[in-house]
């Protein structure tokens, strides 16, 4: 009977620290989809709602992207290029909006901005492409070390990275284009959950891909193959 107890014991540790970890994996994933996605919708058309003008409504819907990247760069407890590049176009991108006063070009500057990233991670091909970057800073112990054994020691990770990133790169830039035609010519009240919309469709679509293709079982064996033979 002890022994049923403590084994039953165990059992239900084992179970919450799972779902602690799967929590904990999870929370950031959350915080983005609320602070990205939902709570700019439900504060642009709650104060369209309750009557406020266009122009404030816009610029209040932009704070909780804004304070989801600060979070996420306390939560990281540094500021990596990702951080600095976020950050420096939330602040650009609202110095505009409040010198032009255009709520058309508020919605378009997200485009625009979207573009420049875009950009950014097309740059980086030469180099330690982005999503490189973005998997080291976001992963932490034998998790990251393995990152970077797997890009010093494997052709095919290294090339899983850049063509990773020149995708991505690719799609925001694309993204960007159809944000501004959209932000010039649907309805203005319309443009943010349209845009939001194709936030999500274009962020599932490209994770989706991401995560299927670098995945895949005879991707993985190359890649723990070339980093076992340079051990």
């Amino acid at each position: 009977m002890r022994m049923t107890k403590a084994t039953d014991t165990a059992g239900t540790n084992a179970g919450a620290d799972r779902r602690t970890k799967v929590t904990a994996a999870n929370g950031p994933l959350v915080q983005g989809v609320v602070l990205n996605v939902a709570a700019p919708l439900a504060v642009f058309y709650g104060l369209r709602a309750a009557g406020a003008g266009l122009w404030w409504a816009v610029l209040a819907s932009a704070l909780p992207p804004t304070l989801e990247a600060l979070l996420t760069v306390v939560r990281e407890r540094r500021v990596g290029m990702l951080g600095i590049l976020v950050l420096s176009m939330v602040a650009l991108g609202a110095a505009l909006s409040v010198v032009t006063g255009s709520p058309r070009f508020m919605f378009a500057k997200d485009g625009w901005m979207t573009g420049i990233v875009g950009l950014v991670f097309l740059c980086t091909l030469r180099g330690r492409p982005v999503i490189h970057r973005i998997l080291s800073s976001v992963t932490r112990g034998d998790k990251r070390a393995q990152i970077e054994r797997d890009w010093e020691t494997s052709p095919t990770f290294r090339h899983l990275m850049r063509l990773l990133t020149a995708v991505w790169g690719v799609g925001l830039l694309l993204d960007s284009v159809v944000r501004v035609v959209i932000a010039y010519t649907l309805p203005v009240d319309s443009v943010m959950l349209v845009t939001t919309l194709q936030y999500v469709a274009l962020f599932v679509s490209l994770e989706v891909f991401s995560r299927r293709y670098g995945r895949t079982p005879a991707r993985v064996a190359a890649i723990r193959s070339e980093a076992a033979a340079a051990a």
